[in-house]
């Protein structure tokens, strides 16, 4: 092999440890090991979905059951918790947060009527085990809708570590309702911080939806300006979704940048087909503020990822000059050799 295959070689190993960076495939490769359903009742009010859509009546008490399925070759013991829903900062409505904080425009929250007797279940393998879910509704009627989620996930083992172990889980979603009553949707602009987001510099505004209705296909724009009404940033959101009576915190990027003290002003648009909402609400950026959080995205959240794709660039441009000397030097030497 001469001095410019050796060189190609090289430059194909190197270029292919850059592209083919290993990615985990822990989540496709190993086997879930089981799964879970819902067994719907006779009240269930649209039995297209896998789902509990339920309608209730004031005061009625009812017995819902899922069923766990173990597929694996080994006895499991599985958690099982009744969940609030929360509205995360992409606009997913979220079922998994077993300890999520209900929020204040929250009368009802669906915790306080569904109860499992125990959060601990164990199934044989190859076996099935029905879990009965107890639903308390309240004596007085109310309109809307009430979300919640079944939230199950296996146990680990004692000797297991939290930290490093795939962790599968699945949530099913509970909705509750007592009548057909149309309620309308209520959009509220609580309130607007300077924050970190993925360790990086941003201003959150917490939108509410205070009604108990879901409000779904929103096209959201946020604005922030400046005292003299400057536009200093811009994001434009579409097909997000807020759970009833949760507060979505609508992350504005800054975009790498710092943030100064100020005042300033933040302008949202929202609209879902069939309703707009404009809302706009002044915040200051306090001075310590300010440097608390440009101190930490320093500290925490710098990205190297462009002088890293910047530095390999470099590497492959002089590899690929190199390769060209050795080539024109290889013809040089080859047309020599072949006038002796």
């Amino acid at each position: 092999m001469n001095i410019a295959k050796m060189a190609l070689v090289f430059l194909f190993v190197i270029v292919l440890s850059f592209y083919a960076v290993p990615k985990s495939s822990a989540a496709t490769e190993e086997v879930v090991g089981y799964t879970v359903r819902a067994i719907l009742p006779e009240n269930q009010v649209d039995k297209s979905v896998s789902y509990f859509d339920l309608l209730m009546n004031p005061g009625q008490e009812q017995v819902i059951v899922v069923e766990i399925i173990n597929s694996s070759k080994e006895d499991s013991e599985f958690d099982v918790h009744i969940t609030n829903p929360i509205t995360n900062r992409n606009g997913v409505i979220d079922y998994t947060k077993v300890d999520a904080q209900v929020d204040d425009s929250l009368k009802i929250p669906i915790t306080d009527i569904a109860s499992i007797e125990k959060n601990k279940v164990k199934v044989a393998s190859g076996e099935s085990v029905a879990v009965p879910i107890k639903l308390e509704m309240p004596e007085q009627e109310f309109d809307g809708i009430i979300l919640g989620g079944i939230y199950i996930e296996k146990s680990l083992d004692e000797n297991e570590d939290a930290q490093i172990t795939n962790k599968y889980s699945y949530a099913i979603g509970l909705k509750l309702m007592e009548n057909d009553k149309e309620v309308a949707p209520e959009l509220i602009l609580k309130k607007v911080e300077p924050a970190l987001v993925n360790y990086k510099t941003a201003i959150v505004a917490y939108i509410q939806n205070s009604s108990p209705v879901l409000v779904d296909n929103l096209t959201i724009n946020g604005v922030v300006y400046d005292s003299n009404e400057k536009e200093l940033r811009r994001v434009d959101v579409d097909e997000y979704r807020i759970a009833p009576n949760t507060t979505m915190e609508f992350a504005i990027d800054w975009e790498g940048n710092e943030l100064e003290p100020g005042i300033y002003k933040v302008k949202i648009h929202a609209n879902s087909g069939f309703t707009n909402w404009d809302m706009e609400k002044k915040f200051e950026i306090l001075d310590k503020q300010a440097k608390e959080l440009n101190k930490k995205v320093v500290k925490s959240g710098k990205d190297y990822t462009r002088t890293i794709i910047g530095g390999f660039s470099s590497i492959i441009l002089v590899l690929l000059g190199i390769i060209g000397f050795l080539i024109k030097k290889n013809k040089t030497l080859h047309k020599e050799s072949q006038n002796l």
